[in-house]
This record gives C-alpha cells, structure tokens and sequence, in this order.
C-alpha cells in the first residue's frame, strides 16, 4: 500500500541534513563575529550640553583613536574659547599608560594632539586641580605605589614632578573636592581585604598640596564593587556635591553612578545614588567609566566593540596624530 510518510532512510537524511544546516550556522555565526568586529576598544565621546540637561548616547561625537591604542579618563579645562581634554593613552605595544591633551573647538573640533606626561610606570585618570593661581595634575600611580603631584610649567604640555601626596600606597583614581574649609581626596585603595574595583577611601587636609592627608575614621567609606571606584571630578551645586562612580558588577567599567555626598565630615561619610548611566542596549558602547563636564562640554570613555566594516565615523582628524615618541626610559 502506497504511503506519503518519509522512509526511514529518508528521516536518516533529513536529520543529517538539518544536523549540518545548525552546524553551519553556527560557524558562520562565530566567524561573521570574528571577522566583523575588531577587540573592544576604549574611545572619548564628547556632548555639548550648555542648559546641563538630561543626556542620550545620541547626543555624543565618538572620538576615535586609532586601532592600536585605548584613550580613556577625559578631564576637561576650558580656556579661552578653547577645551583642553587630558586623556590617559595607552598604546597596545607599550601596555602602559600615558598622559595626551586633546585642543577642542567650541564646536567640538579637534585642534591638537600632545604627548604632555609620560614615565616609566603607567599613568591614568589625569585629575587637573586649581590652585592659588597654579595648575596641578594627580594622575593615577599605582604601579609606582604613591599618589603623585605634578606642576604645570608651560600649559598645557609641560608638567614636572612636584611632591608626593602620600606614600607607600596603591591608589587608584584619586580625586580631590574642597568642601566647608577643607580638601578631601577620594581614592580606591588596593590592599588585602578590598581590590581596585571596590575599596573607596577617603583623606582630608587643610591644603591640597599637603603631603599630611589623614585617614578617615570609616575607611573604607564604600565597600562595593558597583559604587565604589571614582569615575570623574566631583560636581559641586549650591545644595550638594555629585561623586561619579563605577559600577564595575558586570564588568570593569560598565556604568557611572551619580551618587549625593549626605554628610562628610572628620568622623561621618554617607552618600546615596540618585541615578546611573548605562551602556548602549545593543549598541556598539557596551561600557562607561568616566564623566567629565566643564563650560558646556561633556566628555566621557566607553568601551567600543569596533566593527571593521562599520564604524561611526570620528571627528579626530588622523593628520594630528603625530609619530609616537619612543617610550619614557
């Protein structure tokens, strides 16, 4: 009697058949990936945001470094109608950080790149300070296990060693606010017990040049990998300061928190979190470590899953980009 039902052998091939057909799939999938996206990068993204409004990722200008190389940790100083963003540089081929300023135009154009503070230890995070009419750097120097002072002396690419602030201690990001008469310095501290993900502490002195910083009473004053680490300069308003921070739970640097400073004090430290800033949802800005803003500009870094075929376009004009200088030595 005749049957429209598959023969066995036939049900054999089909399975073989669909078997093949998944496989396949699957390996195209994993090469279009790896043939599509090159490995994740850090870049600047720059926002003008004069009315201090509510911001998308739409609203960013990627700045894009070129493939061999991480730019992250933007600080901006605005002067004289011009940005100057101090960006930490890594480069792939050294695996240390240095210092770069990128020159911004009101309109977000890029002016200059300068090599402006390079050692022979990794530098990072490049925090400016003001103060008394002169102008100071504390970038972050872990690796040469203190917390380093640097003077400008021809702005903005020349800088020299001034002091340590304090020594014999790992810290990471450190940030400084004055507040009700006295100067706090924030920083993550790599020590047992706590990593520089999640350890924030805290110092305070009665001038920021001091090489006496005294430790807070509640050290660690946040015990948290999704609050802790520093993630910009503090914003000050009339009624409260800001305190970005990472939240680095999912991966380092994957979102800023904005957190309220409630009390700060000699002997009491409490803030709470008021919003946070994610990566895109399915975008190609899967991470945000960084939020800076001065006179109108926004700037922060993100970690870009750049496609080779595919790439929003910079507005870092590449005939800037001058010959790298060999390594400090």
């Amino acid at each position: 009697m005749y049957s429209n039902s598959p023969s066995p052998a036939r049900k054999s091939i089909a399975g073989f058949l669909a078997a093949q057909s998944s496989r396949i799939s699957h390996l195209w999938h994993r090469l279009r990936l790896r043939v599509c996206y090159l490995p994740k990068q850090w870049v600047i993204l720059l926002a003008s945001n004069p009315q201090n409004k509510s911001l998308s990722w739409q609203d960013f200008k990627p700045v894009l470094p070129p493939a061999d190389r991480d730019w992250a940790d933007p600080f901006i100083l605005a002067d004289q109608g011009l940005y100057y963003i101090f960006i930490e540089e890594k480069l792939y081929a050294t695996k240390r950080g240095r210092i770069v300023c990128l020159t911004v135009s009101q309109r977000m154009e890029i002016q200059s790149y300068q090599v402006v503070l390079e050692r022979p230890y990794h530098l990072s995070y490049p925090f400016i300070l003001k103060y008394n009419g002169q102008l100071y750097m504390i970038p972050e120097t872990a690796q040469n296990n203190q917390i380093e002072l640097y003077r400008c002396i021809r702005f903005p690419d020349q800088w020299i060693f001034e002091k340590p602030l304090i020594k014999n201690i790992k810290a990471v990001d450190s940030t400084l606010v004055e507040y009700e008469g006295k100067w706090w310095l924030f920083a993550n501290i790599i020590e047992p017990g706590g990593n520089s993900w999640d350890t924030l502490h805290l110092y305070f002195s009665n001038d920021p040049l001091s090489n006496n910083w005294i430790a807070h009473p509640q050290n660690p004053i946040v015990k948290d990998m999704h609050l802790a680490r520093p993630a910009g300069a503090i914003q000050k308003s009339r009624e409260y300061l800001i305190r970005p921070s990472q939240d680095c739970s999912i991966r380092y640097g994957y979102a800023t928190n904005f957190n309220r400073i409630t009390k700060m004090t000699e002997n009491e430290y409490a803030e709470n979190r008021q919003s946070i800033y994610l990566p895109m949802e399915n975008g190609p800005y899967i991470g945000v470590h960084t939020w800076n803003q001065a006179n109108g500009l926004v700037a922060i870094d993100a970690i870009f899953r750049r496609k080779r075929f595919s790439s929003p376009a910079s507005i870092f004009p590449k005939k800037l980009l001058h010959p790298s200088p060999k390594p400090y030595s």
